[in-house]
């Protein structure tokens, strides 16, 4: 049997907005409804990587919107330092 491949996304909601960030594709979208979270996240994999999107598990860690912006500030300032070397 074939393991599937995982992804975590982190969720925030800031002013009325669902924030879900996809760290290992470094990639994010949102939307207004709780339970449309799942379905964007999935969309969003399967459209930046091309894959169907019964190919892969997501794992989902919600945050304070706080915690959110901080996370992805980090990653995005890390980013920006990598890319200037």
């Amino acid at each position: 049997m074939n393991e599937q491949r995982v992804f975590k996304a982190v969720v925030g909601k800031q002013a009325g907005w669902w924030n879900i960030w996809v760290p290992e594709l470094d990639h994010v979208t949102s939307t207004r409804k709780s339970r449309k979270i799942a379905g964007y996240t999935r969309s969003l994999i399967a459209a930046v990587l091309g894959i169907p999107e019964s190919s892969f598990r997501v794992e989902r860690e919600s945050v304070s919107a706080e915690e959110f912006e901080r996370r992805y500030t980090e990653a995005v300032l890390a980013t920006d330092a990598q890319e200037k070397k």
